[in-house]
């Protein structure tokens, strides 16, 4: 059978609570969707492509969709940005509602912190608005690679307002959690992953979750331009293990 060429038209990932696994993160997951009275504050870590991202992505989600007010800071381009580009992205969170009626309705997202690090701009900035988001009784969720115990800002004081939050350190996903993802990211894509080729796929293939979901991207393809089913032969062909 000839090749064909393919052209994705696969909508984009979109990270929500539902499609998150929680592996062993059941304790975080329930305290991220507490709704309790006064100011909230949570400092969520984990290593790279651990989750914490997409838990965020998708709190925020749920946020806009229970009418709170809600902002998302991605941090990650911010560490060499220009004073008015932190403005940009720090103003609307900080010029937030601190009226009676607004409380617990300010939902405030802060992506990879550490691209803040360093920077004195972007952690007077912050500081600012864990200030505010205290004030108004509003969520404050904050996600970073390490812990705030082992971060050291320059300006002391964010320091200590950075330790005082509640920690939560994001569980990595055993292979059956990783297998979990996997399929679910097929599923959104309209196939199935058989449990012969994800058995073989995890005992052969890397551990890294990027890794993996960087090859089912491989595999989607390959399944499309050949018109095949996803199966071990195919697996091995395209993965070469």
């Amino acid at each position: 059978m000839l090749d064909q060429n393919v052209l994705s038209i696969d909508a984009p990932h979109q990270p929500r609570l539902d499609n998150f696994v929680v592996g062993d993160n059941v304790e975080l997951l329930k305290n991220l969707l507490s709704d309790a009275e006064g100011f909230c504050g949570m400092w969520i870590y984990g290593e790279e492509a651990s989750g914490r991202s997409h838990l965020l992505q998708g709190r925020y989600s749920e946020g806009l969709e229970q009418g709170k007010n809600c902002f998302f800071i991605s941090c990650a381009d911010l560490a060499s940005a220009s004073e008015q580009t932190l403005q940009q992205a720090f103003r609307p969170a900080l010029e937030s509602s601190a009226g009676l009626e607004q409380r617990r309705k300010v939902l405030v997202v802060v992506d990879d912190a550490q691209g803040l690090k360093a920077n004195t701009s972007a952690e007077e900035l912050l500081m600012a608005l864990y200030n505010h988001m205290e004030a108004i009784e509003g969520t404050l969720l904050i996600t970073h690679n390490q812990s705030a115990l082992l971060e050291n800002f320059n300006l002391a004081d964010l320091n200590s307002r950075m330790r005082s939050l509640s920690h939560y350190q994001i569980v990595p996903l055993d292979d059956k959690g990783k297998a979990r993802v996997l399929r679910l990211r097929a599923e959104e894509r309209g196939y199935h992953l058989s449990e012969s080729v994800l058995e073989y796929w995890l005992r052969r293939g890397p551990r890294q979750l990027q890794v993996l979901l960087k090859d089912l991207e491989k595999l989607d393809y390959a399944t499309l331009q050949h018109k095949r089913m996803l199966t071990v032969p195919l697996l091995k062909e395209v993965l070469g293990y």
